[in-house]
């Protein structure tokens, strides 16, 4: 029986596509630095703003300093202002689908939680969403120092909602490898396809292609 839902946030729970999101691997041009380069520097620091061990500013001030030997303090923190900014209007206006699934959902007495690999501008908004109520738990790899698909993010949410992983479903886009390591502790897994394009091959979980589809999982109550 699933006493208990936990959702990928970006791309699952909240779309970015009407907001077109500035990609943080294309601020080269923005810096005055070169696209290569940048981009090599970028990924090297990546996984450390995603679990909080680096800020966005100081990732892009250590990267203009090393390319340039200069630092454009306002205009990174500009961009800083602009990724909370665009996160914010994402989270500003929820899918009426997804605002409805999740009211069922809560009907039914599910708990609900959320985990999400993001950097501290990406999860800044998500208190003021018309869907944060609903959740009894967030586990942000940025404020929790761990990212999918480490067990430990999953082991917190469930932990924090009260129920084992053989009680929990948990639904997402399939990034940062979310479905496998919500499998690998015994959560079972499913790939939300609602925003994101249907999988280009077979893969081993459920893709649904409809939020509403997620009840057939859930029983009535």
């Amino acid at each position: 029986m699933i006493d208990a839902v936990l959702f990928d946030l970006y791309e699952t729970l909240i779309t970015e596509a009407p907001v077109a999101p500035t990609r943080a691997s294309s601020l080269f041009a923005v810096l005055g630095l070169e696209r290569t380069a940048y981009r090599t520097l970028w990924q090297a620091r990546r996984p450390r703003i995603v679990v909080g061990e680096l800020s966005f500013a100081q990732a892009l001030t250590e990267i203009s300093q090393t390319l340039a030997g200069t630092v454009d303090v306002v205009g990174i923190q500009r961009l800083c202002q602009q990724r909370v900014r665009e996160k914010a209007d994402a989270c500003a206006r929820p899918d009426d689908q997804i605002m409805a699934l999740i009211t069922e959902l809560v009907r039914r007495n599910v708990r609900l939680g959320v985990i999400s690999n993001g950097f501290k501008e990406d999860v800044i908004p998500w208190p003021s969403c018309a869907l944060a109520p609903a959740f009894r738990c967030t586990a942000f790899s940025c404020d929790e120092g761990v990212a999918k698909p480490d067990p430990e993010i999953y082991l917190r949410a469930l932990h924090r909602v009260g129920v084992k992983p053989e009680a929990a479903l948990y639904v997402g886009d399939g990034g940062d490898d979310e479905l496998a390591g919500a499998e690998a502790i015994g959560i079972r897994a499913v790939r939300a396809a609602w925003f994101a394009a249907p999988a280009a091959h077979a893969l081993p979980w459920p893709e649904l292609r409809r939020c509403d589809e997620v009840l057939s999982l859930i029983p009535a109550g």
